[in-house]
């Protein structure tokens, strides 16, 4: 396939400017003072400089250019044609609303797209499971980081993660993790193409546009299981950075696994509506594991038997939810610029996000009849009752707006309905220092019928 496809025009198309995303890095780095963060930038382009890259400002795509030349040198091992693997291109994208997803266009040429919080996610996995076997095993740690994450992009809509200093030997193991989870990503999206499904079809693409459709789980499991192969194959080629022991298709499960959980995570706390439905992680985990042999199983499930429950508990929100706290991250080399109230602010956002629907609706009774607003407290009776709709109507979302946050047919980022909510209670003169808690409270107590809601404005 020559480089006039469709797929390399949107390829050409969807490129980032990545001189200016590292100039404004850097901006930021300075801005918060953050010497050792500027120096860990420095010393990570340095180091990628030395590569003699043709891009020089542009890591992410380096990274993915290799990412994806091995996987198709994997596929082609396992029986695929290279001339028809030649017609695959792969972009890195700065969004965070979805994870991958690959497209096959008319002339039969495909594009994956990858976001970069998908990779910025699988490498904060895979620094926790170095910081496992630094520390031993320590589940709230993993839990904590990813509850900070997940209340950074709902609240925030950022990809705002804590960095995890590792030692030395803890450092390389999470960086292959890392690798072999970003490849697995990749290779799950050029299963798809291979196996000639649907461009519809994409568990990693939660905010497509999409129906429900139960007959995708079998193709996922499809996807999921070619995936897996490739990158057992794929490290049979990095064999000399392994440790020994033969137990390269354990490591490729549990780069598989961080893969699949750095999805679970976009899909299960990032969204109040996808476009498509998945087998659940663990589901999707133990078919892999049934692929392996004894020896393999053990070495993969003591492996991310961790991050599998870390991410369950990070995920949940609601009154049972265990809400983040700087106590979660205990005595771990722990990272950021920020201030100790920054992290407080983490913390009070999360635990608005960890209550009953009865609590946000008495919250916003009592903010009603506080602020003399009756507006609050009836939007809250109608939400609670399930009316979506007349809530966000009362409340005042306008109607335009109204009718996308109830269509089923189209996914909704809770960050989305929070800016929306926030909006018209801007307008509407909320306080400025409880506009977003009563906007969270709002949120939660109106995601839960959204998820499934039917009703138009």
């Amino acid at each position: 396939m020559s480089g006039g496809s469709l797929a390399f025009q949107q390829y050409q198309k969807l490129q980032v400017n990545r001189a200016r995303q590292l100039e404004q890095m850097r901006g930021r780095l300075t801005e918060l003072g953050d010497d050792y963060g500027l120096q860990q930038l420095d010393t990570m382009m340095a180091d990628f400089g030395a590569t003699g890259p043709t891009s020089p400002d542009d890591p992410i795509g380096a990274f993915l250019t290799e990412l994806v030349q091995q996987t198709k040198d994997a596929l082609a091992d396992l029986g695929t044609s290279r001339a028809a693997l030649a017609g695959v291109w792969a972009v890195a994208l700065k969004r965070d609303a979805f994870s991958a997803r690959m497209t096959r266009f008319t002339d039969g040429s495909g594009l994956v797209a990858v976001s970069d919080a998908t990779f910025s996610l699988c490498q904060l996995y895979a620094q926790a499971m170095g910081l496992a076997g630094q520390l031993g095993s320590e589940p709230q740690v993993l839990a904590g980081l990813l509850r900070y994450y997940n209340t950074q992009q709902r609240v925030f809509g950022i990809a705002g993660k804590l960095e995890i200093r590792l030692e030395p030997t803890a450092t390389q193991a999470a960086g292959l993790f890392h690798y072999l989870a970003a490849q697995f990503v990749v290779a799950h999206e050029l299963a798809h193409y291979v196996l000639g499904h649907a461009s519809s079809v994409s568990a990693f693409a939660p905010d497509e546009y999409l129906p429900v459709c139960a007959e995708n789980h079998q193709l996922e499991a499809e996807a999921d299981l070619h995936a897996l192969r490739v990158v057992r194959r794929a490290c049979e080629h990095l064999s000399d950075d392994l440790p020994p022991g033969g137990e390269e298709a354990a490591l490729g499960a549990v780069g598989a696994a961080i893969g699949m959980l750095a999805v679970h995570v976009t899909e299960q706390a990032l969204f109040v509506r996808r476009g498509t439905s998945h087998p659940p992680a663990r589901q999707r985990a133990a078919a892999l594991l049934r692929e392996m042999n004894s020896e393999e199983r053990r070495f993969a499930e003591e492996s991310f038997g961790l991050a599998l429950a870390a991410t369950e508990a990070a995920c949940s929100t609601g009154a049972s939810a265990v809400s983040f706290s700087a106590g979660m991250i205990g005595s771990a080399p722990i990272h950021t610029p920020l201030a100790p109230s920054y992290l407080r602010t983490i913390e009070v956002f999360d635990e608005l996000q960890c209550r009953s629907p009865e609590w946000y609706l008495n919250l916003l009774d009592q903010a009603g009849r506080e602020l003399g607003e009756p507006w609050l407290t009836d939007g809250a009776q109608l939400a609670a009752e399930g009316d979506s709709a007349a809530a966000l109507r009362i409340w005042g979302v306008p109607k335009k707006n109204i009718g996308a946050l109830c269509d089923p047919q189209q996914p909704l980022t809770f960050y989305a309905l929070l800016m929306k909510l926030q909006t018209a209670f801007i307008a509407r003169e909320i306080p400025g220092d409880r506009l977003r808690a009563y906007a969270i409270a709002a949120a939660m107590l109106v995601s839960e019928f959204l998820s499934g809601d039917t009703g138009q404005a």
